[in-house]
């Protein structure tokens, strides 16, 4: 049975410990299996649709037949755009990677304080927080847009997410503080 691994977070992980593994660490994965990368994680190119796909020739040949037949052609300047990406140093990655880290260590402490229990989240920038008892997924969401003007996703809208909201580490410093000095504000734990 071939395999699809999405590696959208190749590059996000914080450390060692937490860095993604490829499907091509295990043996012989290219035999029965696709890894896909985007550039909209590591590279803060999302909705521009560009990425790529590498691994079992056979299914790679299928990918492309349905593409042709499915898309036009990428905008040359996004093209352009992904080259220059993967022609960035590796420490501008790494910076990247530190400061969604450091956010995310500094968001958790934050919500600590408030005392809304959150689990840490390795390899990526979204934190998913369970919502305070007697409350559903939407309508938490929709009372923080309301109440405190905070843009949150409910977890409905990734599956079986019900009871969790997730929340993005991508918004600037000040941004993320002002939010959560409104989610205090609300006294909700």
């Amino acid at each position: 049975m071939p395999i699809l691994h999405d590696f959208a977070y190749a590059a996000i992980g914080s450390a060692a410990s937490d860095a993604p593994l490829s499907l091509f660490s295990q043996p012989d994965a290219k035999a029965w299996g696709v890894e896909t990368y985007t550039f909209s994680k590591t590279f803060n190119m999302a909705g521009w649709r560009f990425g790529f796909a590498v691994g079992n020739a056979s299914i790679i040949r299928a990918f492309k037949k349905l593409h042709t037949h499915s898309y036009s052609t990428v905008f040359g300047a996004i093209q352009d755009a992904a080259i220059a990406a993967l022609n960035l140093p590796a420490e501008r990655i790494a910076q990247l990677t530190a400061v969604y880290h450091q956010r995310r260590e500094w968001v958790l402490r934050r919500l600590a304080a408030l005392r809304w229990p959150a689990r840490d989240a390795q390899g990526t920038f979204f934190l998913w927080l369970g919502v305070p008892p007697g409350y559903r997924s939407q309508e938490f969401a929709r009372l923080l847009l309301q109440e405190a003007h905070i843009l949150v996703a409910p977890g409905t809208g990734f599956g079986a997410g019900e009871g969790f909201i997730r929340i993005s580490l991508t918004a600037g410093d000040e941004a993320l503080s002002n939010a959560l000095d409104r989610l205090a504000r609300l006294a909700l734990f």
